[in-house]
């Protein structure tokens, strides 16, 4: 497994690669201060996913975001930043980020978000989740996902939304037509009561949604 950090701070670098070999026996970690040189390990590396810090010298991360996902459409990546506003975390889940780790976290919390993520459930800071409506008994309330009616092509297009994966990709995984893609997403977006995909993934955190690897052309 090949994981490239770009963080511009070496001790949160280090600290992040030594939670990961502790998680993965098998892991390779790349590391870059810049975007730049990180763009270069990704050209001549097979990566599986990218950690990738907001704030950057140089290029800021939300624009390295948007390259990385343009020059390597299947690649995930994942953001992580100290500021962790609304606004900012639903710009990189509509770039295509895969989740978004808060720096602060304590170190249980942070292993379990790269645990989560690697199992490809959505991970997102406290900041940008609703307030769900508590039932009788104070518990707060979670839909089930049967209850969203969600048909076989419903669910292996909103996995790969998931992944990070744009229309045109989806389409090109299940070998349809993009205009598909975006005819299945309509009813998704009805179902769970969103209108942008940024909120879609909100939504998915907070019913605790994982998917594996959804299925690729299979009709």
């Amino acid at each position: 497994m090949n994981i490239l950090l770009i963080d511009d701070h070496f001790c949160a670098r280090e600290g992040v690669a030594c939670l990961l070999r502790e998680l993965f026996a098998d892991v390779v970690i790349h590391q870059a201060e810049r975007f730049d040189d990180g763009l270069a390990i990704a050209r001549s590396q097979s990566l599986n996913w990218v950690l990738l810090d907001v704030q950057l010298p140089g290029k800021d991360g939300l624009l390295g975001l948007a390259e990385l996902k343009r020059l390597f459409p299947n690649l995930s990546v994942v953001m992580y930043s100290g500021l962790d506003d609304r606004e900012r975390v639903f710009e990189a889940l509509q770039l295509g980020a895969m989740g978004f780790i808060t720096k602060s976290l304590p170190r249980h919390d942070f292993i379990s978000a790269l645990q989560d993520i690697m199992a490809g459930k959505v991970v997102l800071p406290a900041s940008v989740i609703a307030t769900q409506p508590a039932t009788p008994s104070g518990r707060m309330r979670r839909p089930a996902l049967d209850d969203l009616a969600l048909t076989k092509r419903e669910m292996d297009v909103l996995g790969w939304v998931v992944q990070g994966k744009c229309n045109k990709e989806i389409a090109r995984k299940l070998g349809i037509e993009e205009q598909t893609v975006k005819n299945h997403l309509r009813p998704i977006f009805q179902k769970f009561g969103v209108a942008r995909r940024a909120e879609l993934l909100v939504k998915v955190f907070e019913q605790g949604l994982s998917f594996g690897r959804p299925d690729a052309c299979n009709g």
